[in-house]
């Protein structure tokens, strides 16, 4: 083709396909017009009018009034407004065709072309290797490694007809003649890589200049294992037992889309959530995963299954380290008796896994010592670290221990409340006779002072002689061959290294058998042994007229009881009150024990002397009303 500048212009001769669409261009499409004042004209035979370039429905686009150009995209495609369109060219489309390109600040230039129509060379005809017309419209599925062949054909006898390959729009391959009338272009893929997924082969025959060529293509599908399947976890596979964390596994490259699957161990895990990206070529499933200590140095495994690949296993693993912080092993707050410049040494013992790195205490003021870790024997998670320090006067009030771990610090610490030190408070005591000729004392003890306490007892005549002398850390005594109605007394403290206690007095002279009697005040002074002498005196005129009632009392309480109910035997002959075990020690609900929630005693190691708690075996009336169910009692502080 070739075009003419000059008065007497040479004539291009295009060829349009009968029924279809020609678009004839203006000057080979290299049209620019210089203003808004140029435009192109369209004449046939030069005298038909055709068309103008800009009009009215360009003006409605949005165009540079400085510039104009004369392209416009439509539907994806882009062409020149500057052409001419034949729709469905017929016969009497034949003819010549001026382009007329008025200029603003140049003179007009004519382009002529001589439209000549040619017909049809048919729609091309793709087969396989096996001779079979493809009509899916796609190759496959196939694996990696696999050849097929594409074979196009087309019927025609015109001398210009073209028939050629495309791959995703570059040609590959060109037709040659077959046979009398028949084109034919020939496609060999052998040893098929990842290239060729979604591949698309399009066979064109092509005879004409101003008409788009007849085509038809396929697709390659194919079959693909992962190119890769990763648990992510930022290289961190350490887990907080019981705390939930998010973990992903990202396939890559698996047509289809995988389905993944998650094991710890031997056990099938559910994910949380299972999304394919948009581009295909990543699948990604969401594990929400809060294992336990059992789990750790258990495998958690992704597979990415592939139905069409059965017999190869995809799958990525990582061992699990599964810990948890420390925990402190007691909820209650322990109270430490300090004395300065006395040496003080407090243990502080936690669960975590794994081990901790430190110990760090601190104290109401702020300061904190670190310590050293140590293994409690006997115990796979649990560890101690001892503070031994000279306590000073601003030490008094809060100490916290807290432990650290490669999970982090230790969320509750380990609470000591320092209190100043000394001689502990006075037991408080009961006293109970068991046998005609026995008595049991039964004592609470006080705040300790910061050391270990014992408790003591005397036993003593009214004369003043000293029967019995003993101690017991426990505070518990028995003591045989008291005899009934005697006027003794029980004199009762505690002592620890840092000194002794006040003494408390119990008075036994008037004690009626088979009861839980307990009179404590304090030692009396001088005043009190007159007051004391006084009473003895006005008891002596009173006793012969009260010895009979009291007799009959007596035998009337023994027909009803054979043993006081607060007392429990125990298997070496001794007795003790129940319940004498710690509160944490029994769960409820194993046990037909019913605990009253609204009692409860004080902390025996408080920084101060409390009140003391007395156990009673009955029942929940006061006074009771009817008897009780033997099969269950309760317990009121």
């Amino acid at each position: 083709m070739r075009s003419v500048f000059s008065l007497d212009t040479e004539v291009v001769v295009l060829r349009a396909v009968r029924g279809r669409d020609a678009r004839l261009p203006c000057g080979q499409g290299k049209v620019f017009l210089d203003g808004p004042d140029s435009y192109v004209l369209w004449l046939k035979n030069d005298r038909e009018f055709l068309y103008r370039f800009p009009n009215e429905d360009t003006d409605t686009r949005s165009l540079s009034r400085d510039q104009v150009f004369g392209t416009s995209c439509d539907g994806g495609s882009c062409h020149d407004d500057t052409s001419l369109l034949l729709k469905r060219v017929s016969d009497r489309d034949a003819g010549i065709y001026r382009c007329r390109v008025h200029y603003q600040a140049s003179p007009s230039v004519d382009y002529v072309i001589d439209v000549r129509l040619v017909d049809s060379p048919g729609t091309p005809r793709i087969y396989n290797e096996e001779g079979e017309e493809m009509r899916r419209g796609y190759v496959g599925p196939i694996s990696l490694g696999a050849s097929f062949t594409l074979v196009c054909e087309v019927d025609d006898e015109q001398p210009d007809t073209l028939v050629y390959w495309r791959r995703n729009g570059a040609v590959i391959e060109r037709a040659h003649s077959a046979r009398n009338g028949v084109l034919r272009a020939d496609v060999h893929v052998r040893n098929a890589t990842r290239a060729e997924l979604d591949a698309h082969y399009e066979c064109l025959a092509h005879n004409a200049d101003v008409t788009d060529p007849l085509s038809a293509s396929v697709l390659v599908k194919m079959y693909l294992p992962p190119l890769t399947v990763e648990i992510r976890i930022n290289n961190n596979v350490d887990f907080e037992a019981g705390q939930p964390r998010v973990v992903d596994c990202v396939v890559v490259g698996c047509v289809p889309p995988p389905a993944i699957t998650w094991h710890l161990g031997d056990t099938l895990l559910r994910p949380s959530v299972h999304k394919e990206l948009h581009d295909g070529n990543y699948t990604v499933s969401s594990l929400t995963l809060a294992p336990s200590l059992r789990d750790s140095k258990h495998e958690l495994v992704c597979r990415a299954h592939n139905s069409h690949i059965p017999d190869t296993m995809f799958e990525d693993k990582v061992v699990l380290n599964v810990g948890y912080r420390p925990i402190c092993l007691t909820n209650r707050e322990e109270t430490i008796g300090a004395v300065q410049r006395d040496a003080e040494t407090v243990t502080c013992v936690v669960e975590a896994s794994p081990e901790p790195l430190q110990f760090s205490w601190t104290f109401a003021d702020s300061r904190t010592l670190y310590t050293s870790v140590k293994k409690v024997a006997g115990h796979h998670h649990r560890y101690s670290s001892t503070l031994t320090w000279l306590p000073k006067e601003g030490d008094v009030g809060a100490l916290l221990c807290r432990a650290t771990n490669a999970f982090g610090e230790q969320k509750r610490p380990c609470s000591y409340t320092v209190a100043p030190g000394g001689a502990p408070s006075p037991p408080e005591c009961v006293v109970l006779r068991s046998y005609p000729s026995a008595l049991r004392v039964q004592c609470k003890k006080g705040w300790d002072g910061g050391r270990p306490q014992t408790v003591h007892l005397e036993l003593v005549d009214s004369d003043g002689t000293v029967l019995y002398n003993v101690s017991d850390p426990a505070g518990h005594f028995h003591l045989p061959d008291v005899e009934e109605g005697r006027n003794l007394s029980a004199v009762v403290y505690a002592s620890n290294v840092r000194g002794r206690s006040d003494s408390r007095t119990m008075h036994l002279q008037i004690m009626t058998p088979l009861s839980a009697s307990a009179v404590t005040e304090e030692a009396p002074g001088s005043w009190m042994r007159w007051v004391e002498g006084c009473a003895g005196v006005a008891a002596a005129t009173v006793a012969l007229a009260a010895t009979a009632l009291c007799v009959r009392a007596v035998r009337a309480r023994r027909h009803h009881t054979d043993l006081n109910p607060d007392l429990v035997p125990r298997s070496d002959g001794s007795f003790h009150r129940e319940p004498d075990f710690a509160r944490e020690e029994r769960l409820l609900g194993t046990t037909n024990i019913t605990v009253n929630q609204l009692a409860a005693c004080q902390n025996q190691y408080s920084s101060s002397p409390v009140p003391s708690c007395r156990v009673l075996v009955g029942c929940a009336h006061t006074p009771p009303v009817e008897p009780c169910a033997t099969g269950q009692h309760s317990y009121f502080v």
